[in-house]
């Protein structure tokens, strides 16, 4: 009896190893990129196991993408939405064939793989995903590669090996929310750049960047062209040409998606906008609000409002503000930007935190913190007061004054504006400036204009409504006429006649 019992027990102990074994079969995820000299890139996902069971991964969500099993059998496939923007989770449950051993490749193409500005490039993978325990590897092959500079994963510098043109990286660990490998290099033979000229609607747009970029010149020739209308009329902005130019991320650092050299805000708004390149491969909302967002520095510079420590708050809250609400009128997607910008600025709202220290905006300091108080402070004030017709206000009441220098003129412009001191409220935001000189008009005198007002209104539309109850008038002499008469009975003029002809004496 008890060996019957221990013979049971091995045999259920061997069934228990032999399914953990075909449950943690060894698997591997490859992904060949092939890198063309536009940048342009197929790849292609190599998932190999030698058990049975369910893989998972990312799969582009805007690309067309295609399945070949060359070993075993699919037979359940699942398809979700991600927390990625432009990939989907995907998972396959799969049988291995007669051999043990199961194969399948996952193809696709995947636009501006490498991005190229002079003589560099820079690569990013697709979003790379595998289960754990996966043996992950990429192999990227780049036409026209010169020097490798960096490759990392993750932001972190990793290991590689480089034969010819193609760079391989081993054994690599993903995240649970999907990985990057990115490569920095020189190009064996850089790609020449050029300026492309396009018309915006009346505004002369350059663009220099490589001719791959010519989709990316016309995108900001489209905002440019829809944007500067509104410009011109809450900043008096209207610039006959704006110049463009293209700059490369390094690893994944994304921070800067696009700026303006203080020193051309200074000199009024000159100079060019430089442009992160990786915002070709951004949700739409990204390139048009960064477009906007450096157009209102400019218009800031050519008000004379100085991009330095003190006022750089102001600058980048009303750039983040404004360049918000003018796409929103263009028919631009932000959701996701002003999703972010408010989310950002809660701590603000619920008076944990006072949005003051930007007054000292300092290079050491947590940039996401200063912008997202810069926001809170101008969407505050800008909200309680009509939204960018308060901006309006603003900007004249600047240009009236021939400009800003300091957080204290700053207020006294934005009290003027409102038609209120606004001190005491940027004190409690622990900015530390003095009374304003902008007299709030009394509450009492503004309730009685307003009510006189809408007395005068009254009045003149039951005047107007009472004199079209008397009858109506001539168009000759204008005496007062019957209703319905053919005839005025003062000087004879026919109105029947020219009534029915389509003639309006109103």
């Amino acid at each position: 009896m008890d060996h019957r019992i221990a013979a049971a027990m091995g045999a259920v102990l061997i069934l228990a190893l032999v399914s953990y074994a075909a449950g943690a079969a060894p698997s591997s995820l490859t992904y060949y990129i092939n890198v063309a000299a536009s940048g342009n890139a197929t790849v292609v996902m190599v998932f190999a196991s030698n058990g049975s069971g369910a893989f998972y991964t990312y799969v582009p969500r805007f690309e067309p993408w295609s399945v070949t099993v060359w070993r075993g059998a699919i037979v359940g496939k699942r398809i979700e939405n991600s927390s990625a923007y432009f990939y989907h989770n995907a998972t396959f449950e799969y049988l291995v064939d007669e051999t043990g051993a199961f194969g399948m490749n996952i193809s696709f193409r995947f636009p501006f793989a490498s991005l190229y500005a002079g003589e560099r490039g820079w690569f990013m993978t697709p979003l790379l995903g595998a289960p754990p325990g996966t043996t992950v590897t990429v192999v990227v092959t780049i036409e026209g590669l010169g020097s490798v500079l960096d490759v990392s994963l993750d932001n972190a510098i990793v290991r590689y090996s480089l034969d010819g043109n193609t760079l391989k990286v081993q054994r690599i660990s993903l995240r649970p929310g999907g990985s990057r490998v990115t490569v920095d290099y020189r190009l064996a033979r850089p790609v020449e750049e050029t300026t492309m000229e396009l018309d915006a609607n009346g505004t002369l747009v350059r663009v220099r960047a490589v001719p791959y970029y010519k989709g990316l010149a016309r995108a900001v020739a489209g905002v440019v062209g829809k944007a500067v209308p509104y410009l011109r009329d809450i900043f008096g902005y209207s610039p006959s040409s704006v110049d463009f130019k293209v700059f490369l991320p390094t690893r994944m650092d994304l921070s800067a998606l696009g700026y303006v050299m203080g020193e051309d805000i200074n000199a009024g708004g000159e100079g060019p906008i430089h442009l992160n390149l990786a915002l070709l491969r951004f949700k739409e909302g990204y390139l048009e609000t960064t477009v906007v967002h450096e157009l209102v520095h400019k218009a800031l510079g050519a008000l004379g409002v100085p991009a330095n420590r003190e006022l750089r708050w102001f600058h980048e809250g009303v750039a983040q503000y404004v360049s918000v609400k003018i796409c929103e009128k263009i028919g631009i997607d932000v959701s996701d930007a002003e999703a972010s910008l408010e989310s950002a600025a809660r701590v603000f709202g619920s008076g944990l935190a006072k949005p003051g220290f930007v007054q000292r905006w300092t290079p050491s300091g947590d940039e996401g913190s200063y912008y997202a108080a810069s926001y809170y402070v101008v969407a505050t004030l800008a909200e309680e007061r009509g939204g960018l017709s308060y901006i309006k206000r603003v900007a004249s009441e600047i240009r009236r004054r021939g400009g800003v220098s300091s957080n204290q003129d700053l207020v006294e412009a934005l009290s003027a504006a409102a038609g209120e001191d606004l001190a005491p409220r940027f004190r409690d935001w622990g900015f530390e400036v003095s009374e304003t000189r902008v007299a709030a008009v009394p509450r009492l005198a503004a309730a009685l204009a307003a009510a006189a007002l809408a007395a005068a209104v009254a009045f003149s539309l039951l005047v107007i409504l009472l004199w079209r109850r008397r009858g109506e008038r001539c168009p000759y002499c204008y005496g007062e006429v019957p209703r319905g008469a053919a005839y005025c009975p003062y000087c004879g003029y026919p109105l029947r006649a020219r009534s029915e002809e389509g003639y309006s004496a109103s």
